[in-house]
């Protein structure tokens, strides 16, 4: 009998805990207070601003990368006080449900990128803390899967803010104030459960104290590598609102754009747990880099959409192909991270993804206004593609790539 037990013991996989499915479901009500006013700041700028795609870059890419240095500071700071990752998370939480409710304010375009560059302070905050603190608190050999969890939690919260906000828009005739006005419910509720139901693990003190320090020679080489060629992919990476700005050049309406959201979302949750189950089962890379090409043929499909109903089909496949390696693509980084460097190395992942994404933004801003949607998402499929390639055939082969 005792031998039985002792085999079935042997043999019994290793489970996440409790605090994953809390942290995804802090993510969760976060993006519902998020998308119920996110898809329609398009709306807002072409409709009531007379702002343009340049502009809607702009935007985006300053949204994404304002907080870059922040994201850095708070994954360093989070190693160097010996681990304390949830004070730094719950603090990035709290200001972007803050600074959100703001952009009922907005009676021009700067007042939106202001506004939406400081809630990103918050998102630069809690960033790399935050996912070194899943690192911490997953088992070694589920780490893909923590991610994938926590991707799904994140594109559920976005598929219910899309339908509240439809509802919303519905009930009170498009009232921006109104959707503002609800979607502070929901994040109030995110920043009291991750203060509330998270306890963060014991730490283990370095032997020797790390000094706050900035040093991208510090980083592990086949990282660096790494590091610069997801940068480079994130040309690729197409802020997800000219989808939205598609819809709108098609002549969707508000609710129309938030059902397309809530529908793009929807379809991501199933892939992102999914390829993080399959990433920690046969390796991180034999889901990412199949996930960056899908994603590249993404782009391209979208240079073939005419009507609603292709660009339908096409974002459907978008919400796939990108939610592939979504998760996965940070799970490479807990894999190759020392327990002591993991918000660091994130961090490092956030700020140079985020300095990109201006470039980026602006960039695909510009082929669009001037070129027309398609070359710009030709530019898009192309770039990936040689991202793809390079992780492939040069990067793969340098990183640590574990397997179940």
């Amino acid at each position: 009998m005792n031998n039985q037990a002792t085999s079935a013991g042997e043999f019994r996989r290793p489970r996440l805990p409790r605090s994953i499915y809390i942290i995804g479901l802090v993510s969760f009500f976060n993006d519902i207070a998020t998308e119920m006013v996110t898809p329609l700041i398009p709306l807002l700028l072409a409709s009531m601003l007379g702002a343009g795609p340049v502009i809607l870059g702009l935007i985006e890419g300053l949204a994404n990368a304002v907080a870059s240095l922040l994201r850095l500071w708070a994954g360093r700071f989070s190693d160097v006080s010996g681990g304390k990752r949830k004070p730094l998370a719950v603090g990035g939480y709290f200001i972007s449900n803050l600074m959100r409710p703001l952009l009922a304010l907005a009676t021009s375009w700067w007042h939106v990128v202001l506004i939406r560059s400081f809630d990103r302070v918050g998102k630069g905050i809690r960033s790399a803390p935050r996912d070194a603190l899943i690192v911490d608190l997953a088992p070694p050999s589920l780490v893909a899967r923590a991610f994938g969890v926590h991707s799904a939690f994140d594109n559920l919260g976005a598929v219910a803010g899309a339908l509240i906000g439809a509802a919303v828009i519905a009930a009170f005739a498009f009232d921006i104030k109104t959707i503002v006005l609800f979607s502070a419910i929901p994040g109030l509720l995110a920043v009291g459960l991750l203060m509330t139901g998270i306890a963060e693990p014991a730490k283990v003190s370095s032997e020797a104290p790390l000094r706050m320090r900035f040093k991208w020679s510090d980083v592990p080489p086949n990282m660096r590598a790494y590091l610069l060629t997801v940068s480079l992919f994130t040309f690729a990476r197409t802020a997800e609102l000219f989808v939205v700005l598609r819809a709108t050049e098609l002549g969707a309406n508000a609710a129309d754009v938030l059902l397309l959201w809530a529908a793009f979302n929807f379809i991501k949750i199933f892939a992102n747990i999914g390829s993080g189950v399959l990433a920690d089962k046969y390796g991180k890379l034999a889901m990412l880099v199949p996930g960056w090409v899908l994603y590249s043929l993404a782009m391209a499909g979208f240079c073939l959409v005419t009507d609603m109903v292709s660009l339908w089909i096409a974002t459907l496949f978008f919400g796939f192909a990108m939610s592939v390696g979504e998760g996965v693509e940070r799970a490479v980084l807990g894999d190759n991270a020392k327990p002591d460097e993991r918000g660091t190395l994130f961090g490092w992942y956030y700020a140079l993804v985020g300095v990109a994404s201006i470039p980026a933004g602006l960039l695909l801003g510009y082929l669009w206004q001037s070129q027309g949607a398609r070359v710009a998402y030709a530019f898009a499929a192309v770039i990936g593609l040689i991202a793809s390639a390079i992780l492939h055939f040069n990067i793969a082969r340098h990183i640590k790539n574990d397997a179940a």
